[in-house]
Parts: C-alpha cells; structure tokens; sequence
C-alpha cells in the first residue's frame, strides 16, 4: 500500500459486494483530495469475498488508492482495524496516519462526509474524535452520538418509557443532537474520525472486544487522556446497520449473541468496578420486563432478540455465568 496523511479503513466480513459499493462512494472524494488511501480489511471471511474485493479494485483501477489485507481469521472489529493499523505502519516505516477514517462496510457517505470531518479536526485542536449523522436507507436517523453506559443509563435505557427518559434526560446513553456539531462521550465506530496522536498517545483498539463496546472503550480512553469527542452532523452516511453480525436494529434475526454481553460487561466492569456493574444487571433485569409491558400497554411492541432477558440473566448469572469471574473480563 502507499502510505497516504488520511487512512480510510474498512473491515469486511462476508459483505464483499456492500464494501465495494461503500468504496465507490468515496471514492470520488479521494480522487479529489489525492492524500488519501483506502485500505481494506477482510476479516477471514472464506467466502469469496478476497477474491470478489480483488476483482472490484481492479474493475475500478484503484490500485493505487486502495489496497486488500486479507487476513486468515475473523479478529472481530476491533483486531480488524488494528491489523489495518500494523500493515499501514510497517509501510511507512513506523508512522501513524494524521487521520484515520472508520468506516463500516455497509455504509454509503454523501458527498463531502469525509472532507467535513477532516476539515473539523483541522479546526478543532482539542478534538480528537469526530463522528458524523447516521442515516438509514429510509432518510431517518440512527443514534450516533452517545454518553458512557453506567447503571442509571441501563436503566433509563431498558425501561424505554418518555417520561421516564425526559426526567432522567441526563442518564440517557442516547445523546440528543441538533444541526451544529456538539460535545458527546462516545461515537459509533461506524463512521469514526480519529487524529492519529490518540492512537499514539493511547494505543490500538482493545482487541479484547470482539464485537461491540470497542468503539466506546476506546472513546473512554481518549477522554481520559484528554481528547474531546465531537459529533458533527454535516458528515453523512446512510448506514444499513448489522449486515456482518445478523444484529439489525429494525429487525434482530436471532438471539444475542454471548460476546455482546461479555463486551458490555468489559466496559462496565473497567469503567465502574464489581458492584456498579451488578447494580446495572439488576437494574436492567428489572427495568426490561416493565418496560416491554409499557410498550405492549401503548400498542408499541418492542423489537426485541428472541429470549433477551432470559440469556441475560443466563450469560451473567447461569451455569458458566460472565459475572463469575470480573477479574477475568476486565483485565
């Protein structure tokens, strides 16, 4: 690959045909900027998808902004991009991008959305982080902004009650967000804007997190170390949501699965410790059923994964149960 200032990165898993398409939607912004590169990441796919990605880069002729990594296992999100991150610095003998661009490949970016986050950490000393709107194929938005998880948030979040969320506004994980750009805690790693001295300051993505939290980890760590998180709606992407993982948001097509709740239960067990961490599990086994009964009473049925509630009680307090053993999750 050619070392270039902005990293573009996009971690395909069995979602070939989407990460060319996500591709050919910047790709009219990297021609244009000419100081960038697009590196792909195939995460051990073994479906064809090395192959098909290949054949599409050079049916583009972008070979000489865009390069394939195709690694022999599934590293999860987190490992994905770190390897992007090793194979980047080892072509440019040890040095961090000025900007990486976290992208999901079941995204497609509107004009401009990379040159606006480009141009506002430019503008921005102190940000380190900037992520933009999030839409769904519909025109409508998907939450992208948000605060750190602790147990109040869980509850606010698993009752999902508009009184409740109203009074308690300032424990909803779900940030509101308007048409400027504003301070957040965390952003969606789907389309995630970080200045390179974070990684350098901070290190790599926390590989521990197969799916899930990484993004908010990292964000956590960033914040501890000084960085600030801006979400910055005139960056826009439509984002499908879960084509990797079968985790949709409209639509869960099956049930959760256990590295959800050992992610979840990672991050809170770093950020809040033991106890904190079983305040939040009681609190959202309590807060889930009441709230679905709510939402059944209003004729608002929740989309929920088959059998939520009883695989969390299961995964954290059953037979093998996560919470059994803390110290083994949050080191």
């Amino acid at each position: 690959m050619s070392p270039a200032p902005i990293l573009v990165l996009i971690v395909n898993y069995r979602t070939a045909a989407l990460t060319m398409r996500a591709v050919e939607a910047i790709l009219p912004e990297i021609r244009a900027r000419g100081d960038a590169h697009i590196l792909i990441v195939d995460n051990g796919s073994d479906d064809g998808s090395v192959q098909a990605i290949a054949a599409g880069i050079e049916r583009l002729k972008i070979a000489d902004c865009c390069s394939l990594l195709a690694l022999d296992i599934n590293l999860g999100f987190a490992g994905g991009n770190n390897a992007g991150l090793a194979r980047y610095r080892d072509a440019s003998g040890g040095r961090w991008p000025e900007f990486i661009w976290l992208l999901n490949p079941d995204t497609e970016a509107e004009p401009g959305a990379l040159n606006t986050l480009v141009d506002f950490l430019a503008d921005h000393p102190g940000a380190g982080l900037a992520g933009g709107r999030c839409l769904r194929p519909d025109g409508s938005i998907r939450h992208s902004a948000f605060r750190f998880h602790s147990p109040l948030t869980e509850f606010v979040t698993a009752l999902d009650f508009g009184p409740i969320r109203r009074v308690m506004s300032d424990y909803d994980v779900v940030l509101p967000i308007g048409q400027r750009p504003c301070r957040t805690e965390w952003l969606s790693g789907s389309h995630l804007m970080v200045r390179g001295t974070v990684f350098e300051r901070i290190g790599l993505l926390d590989p521990a997190y197969f799916l899930y939290f990484e993004e908010t980890d990292f964000c956590a760590r960033a914040a501890d170390a000084g960085f600030e998180a801006w979400h910055v709606p005139a960056s826009r992407i439509v984002h499908l949501g879960g084509q990797s993982t079968g985790v949709t948001e409209a639509q869960p097509r099956g049930r959760r699965p256990r590295y959800w709740f050992a992610s979840r239960a990672r991050f809170l067990l770093r950020r809040h410790g033991a106890a904190k961490t079983h305040l939040a599990n009681l609190l959202w086994l309590v807060a889930t059923p009441i709230g679905s009964v709510i939402a059944h009473l209003r004729g608002r049925p929740r989309q929920e994964p088959p059998r939520l509630w009883r695989d969390f009680l299961c995964h954290y307090y059953g037979p093998r149960g996560l919470m059994y053993r803390t110290r083994e999750l949050a080191a």
